[in-house]
């Protein structure tokens, strides 16, 4: 079986993938269909768990990161609606995201106290993971307000932040956008749908005069599903 691929380009048209992109992700399926052609002597209607396995290994293999050919996989296994290819390459995806992932540093947030940052930091608060184990609590911010001389508001900004970052590549200045715009926490954002959100944040950006482009609405698709399956950490 050949790739769809007029099929698969319009999927990923109505995902707001740029032509670029649906260059690169029909590319990158036809590499790996060529694989399982050569390696494992099949073709796309056969593909298993062990064969994404063995592609994984012989990108590694060649000290490459199989990150994006596992993304555009990801693409193709949501367009045929195959549920257990999608989540193993997820799986093997976020194992990888994870060893890379860099955690974001609180003193990189836009428009923060950068004192209170300083002053956090000679305690071992640098990252958002660490700020959210040590904020997430009122009791918590209080105690830290007296230990460090520091305004509760700005903990609970800081906090907030590291708070929305947990949606996924929501970083220095989309956190900022998300916190201005209202939208503080992931049960904030959870009970937007994708449309509905890319128009509030149009609107927001236009009356406020945000210095910054409208989130890509493939991304706040990605957001708001995210958000939907976070737990809620900070407490008011």
């Amino acid at each position: 079986m050949k790739m769809d691929e007029e099929g698969f380009r319009k999927y990923l048209k109505r995902r707001g993938k740029k032509p670029d992109v649906v260059d690169r992700n029909v590319e990158s399926v036809k590499y790996f269909a060529s694989f399982l052609q050569k390696e494992r002597n099949k073709d796309l209607a056969k593909i298993t768990k062990d064969d994404l396995d063995s592609y994984v290994f012989i990108i590694e293999e060649k000290k490459k990161s199989a990150k994006g050919a596992l993304y555009t996989l990801m693409n193709y296994f949501h367009f045929l609606e195959d549920k257990e290819l999608l989540a193993h390459a997820n799986v093997l995806r976020d194992a990888r995201t994870k060893k890379t992932r860099r955690i974001f540093p609180i003193r990189e947030f836009l428009r923060v106290d950068q004192e209170a940052v300083k002053k956090l930091a000679t305690i071992g608060i640098r990252n958002v993971e660490q700020m959210l184990e040590k904020g997430k609590t009122k009791k918590q911010r209080e105690e830290l307000a007296q230990q460090l001389d520091i305004a509760e508001e700005s903990i609970l900004e800081l906090v907030k932040l590291s708070d929305i970052t947990r949606l996924g590549y929501v970083k220095k200045k989309l956190s900022r956008l998300y916190y201005e715009a209202g939208l503080d926490s992931p049960v904030k954002v959870a009970a937007f749908e994708p449309k509905d959100l890319h128009e509030f944040f149009t609107k927001f950006v236009e009356e406020s005069g945000w210095d910054g482009m409208v989130p890509n609405p493939s991304d706040l698709v990605s957001n708001i599903k995210n958000a939907r399956e976070l737990s809620k950490v900070v407490e008011e």
